[in-house]
């Protein structure tokens, strides 16, 4: 064998091999890339889970308190006529209410819940909350409504429409979820849809940090029923200072406030609230209709 053709040959092993080489470069990075997935699903199974558990937790405790809050402001108040704008079963106030109101009413969607309501008594009725209430000018003494006004696309009108009802000194207690949340503020920084506005017709969308995202609820009306807006997701969430302005333009003398900011836990976020009144992910509303009016 020649020296060059000895040589032809050394360098052709030579190039081989950096062929080769360079071969099992380029396929590396793919079997990083699969081990890397590894990882990602371990932290989503031993972190995000117990996270999402955590925070589930807090708020269970938060929506119990925005209950109690609400419930103990009617009870206090003794109304002779009440009306619960979205009353479900109308279990809620019986809770806190001594006596039954001498006049109480109920408006439900879904025939189920009503039925239940009707058999405690309640005088219920179904119609859309985007338009008049059936009710006459200046008929109760408080104006009732838990987690309703955030499914109801005409809000002015509802608030007004509270306002009408209401006799003069007349109170609406109303709450529902805060958009400013420290929770939601955090959601939209992340890019994801805050936890408030997940629930799209049926389905919770747009943020997987959410325990329930991606999957599919039950809902008590058929998707083309004229209720189904009123029970499926949440159309226009209010700020605290929205919901005072809008409030207030009615015609109201108005508080309002939030409590449970979440993530943090109850002990933490009830020593925070007083110092930042506007993250909790409950909204709280006390409405006065002046005794003037």
């Amino acid at each position: 064998m020649g020296y060059q053709e000895s040589n032809r040959i050394s360098g052709g092993r030579t190039a081989l091999r950096r062929l080769q080489s360079r071969r099992e470069f380029k396929l590396r990075p793919r079997v990083f890339s699969d081990r890397g997935t590894r990882p990602i699903a371990f932290m989503r199974s031993f972190f995000l889970k117990p996270v999402q558990a955590f925070v589930a937790r807090q708020r269970v405790l938060g929506i119990e308190r925005c209950n109690d809050w609400a419930g103990q402001a009617v009870a206090k108040l003794n109304p002779g006529s009440l009306v619960d704008i979205g009353c479900g079963d109308g279990s809620l106030l019986f809770r806190y209410l001594k006596s039954a109101p001498s006049e109480f009413y109920g408006v439900e969607g879904a025939p189920a819940q009503k039925e239940q309501a009707e058999k405690r008594g309640i005088k219920v009725s179904s119609y859309d909350l985007n338009g008049r209430w059936p009710f006459a000018d200046g008929k109760f003494d408080v104006v009732f409504s838990s987690q309703v006004i955030e499914h109801v696309h005409n809000t002015r009108l509802f608030v007004e429409e509270a306002y009408r009802v209401l006799k003069p000194g007349g109170v609406a207690i109303i709450t529902s979820e805060n958009l400013c949340s420290l929770l939601n503020c955090v959601a939209l920084g992340l890019g994801y849809t805050p936890f408030s506005l997940m629930q799209t017709c049926g389905r919770y969308l747009g943020n997987p940090l959410g325990l329930h995202y991606n999957e599919i609820i039950t809902e008590p009306l058929p998707i083309d029923h004229p209720a189904f807006a009123g029970v499926s997701g949440h159309i226009r969430v209010l700020t605290v200072r929205q919901a005072k302005e809008l409030f207030n333009l009615a015609g109201f003398e108005t508080d309002a406030r939030s409590i449970s900011i979440l993530p943090l836990p109850d002990n933490l976020s009830r020593l925070l609230e007083k110092i930042t009144p506007n993250r909790g992910h409950y909204l709280l509303v006390r409405a006065l209709k002046p005794k003037s009016a």
